[in-house]
């Protein structure tokens, strides 16, 4: 990432790029309660120190973002509940896919329209399914021609029963809109 960030956001950052293996599609508690809870007691100024934040809902969307990465579902939910910009919702949709509640998912990504994330996304996701040889999912990409979030949602809604290598797939791919998703938050934090 080329993204520049405070000194907290980068420890948090490599902390969660720490994890083995990526976070679950699904989780059932969060990865570390001491990170959660560092999270909750920071202000954006805190989390952004050194840094002049000059959008508070974006500044938001990190710290829900990085609570999300974290599997902090509740936590994350708290705070992009009330954000109702496109990247809010976009983080309100993982969210609820993540807990397993696909049609609110689906819902707000509905709400989300076309995010500047999508392209970056989509490519990164047809070079993976081909690089992993899942055909399948290369034909349907590719027959998209775009980042399609409500297909993402229902792969994760039928991972459970799907090979290892599928679960792994998607597994990757969330984690990478994750990642996009928080730096184009945190540079627009900071414009």
């Amino acid at each position: 990432m080329n993204q520049q960030y405070s000194t907290i956001v980068k420890e948090i950052i490599a902390e969660l790029e720490s994890r083995n293996p990526f976070p679950p599609l699904s989780p059932t508690e969060e990865w570390s309660s001491r990170l959660t809870a560092r999270l909750e007691n920071y202000s954006l100024g805190d989390l952004f120190d050194g840094f002049a934040v000059t959008d508070s809902e974006f500044g938001e969307c990190v710290k829900s973002g990085l609570l999300l990465w974290n599997d902090a579902l509740d936590s994350s939910h708290k705070i992009v509940q009330n954000i109702g910009t496109k990247t809010g919702n976009y983080w309100h949709a993982i969210m609820h896919r993540r807990e397993n509640d696909y049609s609110n998912a689906k819902y707000w990504f509905g709400r989300v329209g076309k995010h500047p994330i999508y392209f970056e996304l989509h490519c990164y996701a047809l070079e993976l399914s081909r690089t992993e040889q899942l055909e399948e999912y290369t034909n349907i990409l590719e027959s998209n021609g775009e980042w399609n979030a409500v297909q993402f949602v229902d792969w994760c809604q039928a991972a459970s029963n799907s090979e290892d290598r599928v679960e792994a797939f998607l597994k990757q791919l969330q984690l990478k809109e994750l990642k996009l998703l928080i730096v184009f938050s945190c540079k627009n934090a900071l414009i």
